[in-house]
């Protein structure tokens, strides 16, 4: 009875081991392509459906391929959509023959499911997998692909408040996980994809993309994810641009202090969070126009908010942001080890190093007063 046990406990961790680094984390997947470059993939689940046809029409509309990944049985029921998607020019991958996770399935049954699913691409139903599923997929020919930003158009929500968090959370060479079936996604395309390529998105195929399977790095930062939008959640943190190169976040708040000059604490401001993802694969010239232009749009937003005086961060960079017109300002030693700790541990993250002049130049707050951007960076006009 306790052998027993201990080989039901011991397969209860590998597939749990399992959901963690395969499903959660994504390690060895495709997930997502260049952050640099505008091309995002637009990719479609559980279909083919009775929505296919509406889904091509509006897809056309725009322009726009996407990937889509069938089920194996409703392919056989529908061949002449499949038929359809081929013919518009959508790649077509594998999202096994039945819609069923892996976790429910013995590995024998898991293998046939891969197996009767054609394509160079799996994606497993729900993204589940089982402590065979990456090695199948590769005895088979197959790379396992999920995606980075889904679109939740299962879920029982407003098309506006989904596409409001899609736009938000976009990123270049981001993989959006929808859905061929619900009504829903048709209202969320409706919306989205305008305001997609109004941003400078690209949507392409998955296989366009410059994909490569997530490593241990990546895989922590897809695990992240969620922390990261339930702290933009609880801070109301916002974007005043969604163009694709937009490089920062603000939350609005009463400065906490320490004092600086001529702003006590309390001082109406935001705090500045910048894009890591995106700025760790920008060349220095793409960071420095990015930047110009992020700032020329954060212009046109203090224009409208006359009570932001003035935005700051946490860095050692204190040489290099004074010649953007950022001032620097002691922080206390507990804040500046602090700010040091999370620097190395973001510039280990999305770039795998050790922060230059990490233990040389000091941690300072750096910021920059709303006059200094109003009169540096001239606020966008018409969007030009």
């Amino acid at each position: 009875m306790e052998t027993l046990v201990e080989i039901l406990t011991g397969i209860a961790l590998l597939y749990g081991l399992a959901w963690v680094l395969g499903s959660w984390m994504g390690l060895g997947s495709l997930a997502w392509g260049s952050r640099a470059q505008p091309q995002i993939a637009l990719t479609f689940d559980d279909g083919p459906s009775p929505k296919t046809e509406a889904l091509l029409a509006l897809l056309d509309r725009y322009g726009v391929r996407a990937t889509f990944f069938l089920t194996g049985q409703r392919a056989e029921q529908y061949p002449h959509l499949v038929e359809k998607i081929r013919q518009a020019g959508h790649q077509i991958e594998a999202h096994g023959y039945w819609h069923r996770p892996a976790i429910l399935m013995a590995p024998w049954t898991e293998w046939v499911q891969i197996a009767r699913s054609p394509g160079r691409l799996y994606r497993p139903p729900w993204g589940i997998v089982s402590p065979f599923t990456y090695w199948f997929a590769r005895w088979q020919g197959k790379q396992v692909a999920l995606w980075d930003l889904e679109s939740k158009d299962w879920l029982e929500q407003p098309p506006e408040a989904l596409v409001k968090r899609m736009l938000f959370y976009v990123k270049g060479g981001s993989v959006l996980l929808l859905h061929d079936g619900p009504e829903r996604t048709l209202a969320i395309l409706e919306q989205l994809l305008p305001l997609l390529l109004q941003n400078g998105y690209q949507p392409v195929r998955m296989d366009e993309l410059e994909l490569a399977p997530l490593g241990p790095r990546q895989a922590l930062i897809r695990a992240s994810q969620g922390a990261e939008e339930r702290y933009d959640q609880q801070k109301g943190c916002l974007r005043v641009s969604f163009r694709y190169d937009h490089i920062l976040r603000l939350e609005l708040q009463s400065y906490p202090g320490p004092a600086l000059p001529g702003f006590p604490p309390g001082t109406p401001c935001a705090q500045i969070h910048l894009e890591s993802a995106r700025i760790a694969e920008l060349s220095t010239m793409q960071v420095i126009r990015a930047f110009r232009q992020t700032f020329a749009e954060v212009a046109r937003f203090l224009e409208a908010h006359p009570e932001v005086q003035f935005l700051y961060g946490y860095s050692y960079l204190g040489p290099a942001a004074k010649t953007l017109g950022f001032q620097t300002h002691p922080l206390p030693p507990l804040a500046a080890l602090e700010s040091k700790l999370s620097t190395a541990w973001f510039t280990w993250l999305y770039r795998g190093q050790v922060a230059r002049h990490l233990f040389s130049n000091p941690a300072e707050i750096l910021y920059i007063t709303r006059e200094t951007i109003l009169s540096r960076y001239k606020p966008l006009k018409n969007g030009s």
